[in-house]
């Protein structure tokens, strides 16, 4: 399958092209020549004699492709085939027939092409025109350091040109047209990169940075790249070589030794340093370059201005301290060249052309790459709206093949390919509520005051079931069985302003936490952490000695991994941190018994200890699986049901289970909203897992490799 690339080693996230009839085309070509392997081969056969009719009849049309001295006796007619036979199978008939056409075909027409070519009525598109959808109230900004793309905006844009930075494009092309910047080389046909670092290194003037923004250095990776230029390069000027993986800067020394390039001694010495950018670093990147660097600028097919000009300002003073040296493909040679030759008027000579090539021809060619890149969009801009604006540019002119140009996301699940097809469905419009900040939430920071009295500050403060109000979660979460020091702002609970919409899908993630004077646990909104963190910060900075702080900003995570740290008890972490035994916050651990709430209450998959899935199961009210005798007994006696949930509170107590809050079984009310946590269904391998008459937390351990420290 061919993917659009970003740049020169850089795939397009997620995407192939779109075409249909280009990817079956080289689906079968990549078959015919890579052949079937044994187990493909075998799923054909398996289905020839289980599922046809007449499998005599397709076996002896493969045969018939087949020379007639090359298929041996024993596999001639399909009568003398047997399958069971591993010998004839894997050393008779899988080689004979392994590239035969029609095979190959069989297998693509029965278990390629059903699985991976479905087509669906309706196609999902999503593009930067549903950012401005006239459906939106509020204005969005957006800033871009060029204008070349304007025509192709969405109607809905304007473009606001600030009226200081109108002589921006003319400093630019004014700083490119200087004197020192004509050098202009071209190089031969299929040039390698060895090629290209060998003729830059000898040039002159003296080349310290190679800007690909043509994608010229397509024969290695940019780590190889750089190796080469340094071992081309003078040891004596020469310590580093600096160049891009992925989105990370690294050097390398001639030892050969790559470091990160911000924590070497070649940050603080880029006078000894030589510099590769790749095309996609030829913009968004920034070096403080010496002064009197000069960059080779590498020209590729179809480079645009827009391209152009932000690789060529990858060097900061360009015009003052720092210059340019241009070099071309052969292609891009030939095409400067024509283009130069067919502006000529008939009363110049022709001779010396390619001496006589200056920046200005460069431009030239760079402005026609622009804007016939500016007329292939207005093709794609014209399918989103009405086509008038192409008739306004274009006239008549049609561009046939514009949908080999499109790209789209797939997400492929594999192992469900054949039973589902998954499509995310967008949540409906909606409008935020405007966040508040009450001086309730501000009291909260007094440490010296009386204690507020959050039963009686309604208005602000909440019981933490009210964070399910218009949910469908909140008729079966039992509202008044959570502990009573477990509290939600008025803040949390506002999300979304809606009418008669049940608001599941925005469920505020449960992530900041405030411990108040190490009593009560408040779930606060970001913006609500915000200010308290700020606020905590300067007290703890203003603080007397020896004064402690007993209210506490903690991040709560949902461990939904078994390595995963949650954080709420890292006392460095703590807001203000607990440092020290007369500076900073009480050293207060969550009791386990609350934080067995706080993990139901945020979707929490996976414990750390026994101990804390012991407290889960105790706190639902739940008797897991292995049971004690005395449990056993229970079970029998039907005091415990089928998935583990002990209703009666006598029982209870037998049972060690006096910590149970929960009236009814909130088994179902816990898996649901795991779902909504987690936007998924909890894994089976997770420890929490809701079907314990079938899974047991010991039983999950065990399959995780664990023995009976969930710790290991």
């Amino acid at each position: 399958m061919a993917v659009p690339f970003r740049a020169k080693d850089v795939a397009a996230e997620n995407t192939e092209f779109g075409h249909p009839d280009v990817a079956i085309v080289l689906t079968q070509i990549s078959y015919y020549y890579k052949g079937l392997t044994d187990s493909q081969m075998l799923q054909c056969f398996n289905r020839l004699s289980q599922d046809e009719s007449d499998p005599e009849i397709i076996y002896d049309q493969w045969i018939s492709l087949e020379e007639e001295n090359d298929i041996i006796a024993s596999i001639k007619q399909w009568k003398r085939v047997n399958l069971k036979d591993y010998q004839q199978r894997t050393q008779l008939l899988f080689p004979t027939l392994r590239y035969n056409m029609l095979v190959i075909n069989y297998f693509l027409n029965h278990f390629v092409f059903p699985q991976e070519s479905k087509q669906f009525p309706h196609k999902l598109v999503a593009s930067a025109w549903d950012l401005f959808s006239s459906l939106r109230e509020k204005i969005i900004t957006g800033f871009s350091g060029t204008n070349d793309t304007q025509l192709l905006l969405p109607v809905h844009i304007r473009q606001c040109d600030l009226a200081e930075l109108q002589k921006t494009d003319a400093i630019v092309l004014n700083n490119l047209l200087r004197p020192e910047n004509y050098h202009y080389q071209y190089l031969p046909i299929s040039t390698s990169s060895d090629d290209i670092l060998k003729r830059i290194i000898i040039s002159q003037p003296t080349i310290q940075v190679i800007l690909d923004v043509g994608a010229l250095f397509v024969d290695g990776t940019n780590r190889q790249i750089a190796v080469k230029w340094l071992d081309l390069s003078d040891k004596i000027k020469i310590d580093y070589v600096v160049y891009f993986e992925s989105d990370s800067t690294f050097v390398c020394d001639y030892q050969y030794q790559h470091h990160a390039f911000l924590t070497s001694p070649a940050s603080e010495r880029l006078d000894r340093c030589v510099f590769y950018l790749d095309e996609i670093h030829t913009r968004g990147t920034d070096f403080k370059f010496p002064n009197e660097f000069r960059a080779a600028v590498i020209l590729g097919n179809g480079l645009t201005k827009d391209r152009l000009v932000q690789a060529c300002m990858r060097m900061r003073k360009l015009g003052k301290h720092h210059w340019l040296s241009f070099w071309s493909s052969n292609e891009v040679h030939q095409q400067i060249r024509t283009m130069k030759k067919n502006s000529i008027s008939p009363n110049e000579k022709e001779e010396n052309i390619d001496d006589r090539i200056t920046l200005t021809d460069i431009l030239r060619w760079v402005y026609e790459n622009t804007q016939q890149t500016t007329w292939g969009g207005l093709h794609l801009w014209a399918t989103q709206t009405v086509s008038k604006r192409l008739w306004d540019y274009g006239g008549s002119k049609k561009l046939l093949t514009q949908l080999l140009d499109e790209e789209q996301q797939r997400e492929l699940e594999r192992e469900q390919e054949l039973e589902e097809e998954r499509q995310q469905k967008r949540p409906p419009s909606v409008r935020p509520y405007e966040p508040q900040l009450h001086n309730e939430i501000k009291a909260l920071c007094d440490m010296h005051g009386p204690m507020l009295n959050l039963s009686k500050l309604t208005s602000v403060f909440c019981p933490i079931a009210d964070a399910f109000l218009g949910t469908t979660l909140y008729r079966e979460c039992q509202p008044h069985c959570w502990q009573q020091n477990l509290w939600i702002t008025d803040e949390f609970k506002r999300v979304i302003q809606t009418y008669r919409e049940s608001l599941d899908p925005f469920l505020r993630p449960a992530r900041w936490i405030l411990i108040y004077r190490n009593e009560h646990i408040i779930f606060v909104s970001p913006f609500e952490a915000n200010w308290l963190m700020g606020r905590l910060h300067d007290l703890y900075r203003k603080q007397s000695p020896g004064e402690l702080f007993t209210t506490t900003l903690r991040l709560l995570l949902p461990r939904t991994r078994r390595d995963q740290s949650i954080i709420v008890n890292t006392t460095t972490l703590k807001i203000p941190p607990s440092i020290g035994p007369d500076r900073g916050a009480v050293t207060f651990p969550i009791p386990i018994e609350w934080l067995v709430a706080l993990f139901i209450f945020n979707g929490t998959l996976y414990f750390e200890t026994t101990d804390e899935q012991a407290a889960y199961c105790r706190c639902l009210g739940v008797c897991p699986k292995p049971r004690t005798e005395i449990e056993e007994d229970a079970f029998e006696k039907c005091w415990i049901t089928v998935d583990g949930f002990v209703k009666k509170s006598d029982y209870r107590d037998l049972l060690q289970l006096q910590q149970c809050r929960f009236h009814a079984n909130p088994l179902a009310f816990v898996r649901k909203l795991v779902k909504n946590r987690n936007n998924t269904h909890a894994p089976l391998i997770s420890h929490v897992v809701i079907q314990y008459y079938h899974f047991s937390f010991e039983q999950k351990v065990k399959s995780l490799g664990f023995t009976s420290n969930l710790n290991t």
